[in-house]
């Protein structure tokens, strides 16, 4: 084995690819084609993990960022070259990695404003419910204080009881109204 190369094939429901039309990544955009080789490398270099979508050039193929798409499928190949007949053959693949990739949303400025202005708001009720706090306790503090210097209430005149008895009747001058409807 004197080399192995790595395929990401991008597309949906994808049949594998066409051996012929393989190459690097430029070559499969300017074709159209959805896979493309992404590395090419040394039986030393596959013992380490390997990241695809770094942007780094591997062997003269570049192995571009993946694009935000939710199924990828990664084939290997193994390439063997002895007297100088190269021979290649690919791995069928048949998994596909399932990308969970969000974009990022763009934030509105509305969002950001009203963001901002809740969290103003939400300082200030804090700094206002503290406030409100204090200054109940150094209220009750000074009426404990002045609690202890003030004289008792006293009353200075006699007390005159006043009978009201204007609209209460007697009992021997109450009509009994029962009896009358009879």
């Amino acid at each position: 084995i004197s080399m192995y190369r790595i395929v990401v094939s991008v597309e949906l429901y994808q049949q594998g690819f066409i051996i012929d039309n393989l190459g690097n990544y430029t070559y499969a955009t300017d074709q159209g084609l959805p896979y493309y080789i992404t590395a090419e490398l040394d039986p030393e270099d596959i013992k380490n993990d390997f990241i695809i979508g770094d942007k780094t050039t591997y062997n003269g193929f570049y192995n571009a960022p993946l694009p935000l798409t939710n199924d990828l499928q990664i084939s290997l190949g193994v390439v063997s070259e002895k007297n100088h007949v190269k021979k290649i053959r690919y791995a069928e693949s048949a998994k596909k990695i399932i990308l969970n990739i969000n974009e990022p949303e763009e934030v509105s400025p509305m969002v950001v404003a009203l963001g901002a202005a809740i969290a103003i708001g939400v300082v200030l009720l804090l700094i206002g419910i503290g406030l409100l706090i204090i200054l109940r306790k150094k209220i009750q503090l000074a009426r404990l204080q002045r609690g202890s210097q003030s004289m008792p209430l006293s009353l200075s005149e006699p007390c005159v009881e006043i009978e009201n008895s204007g609209f209460i009747q007697e009992e021997d001058e109450r009509v009994d109204y029962y009896g009358n409807l009879k």
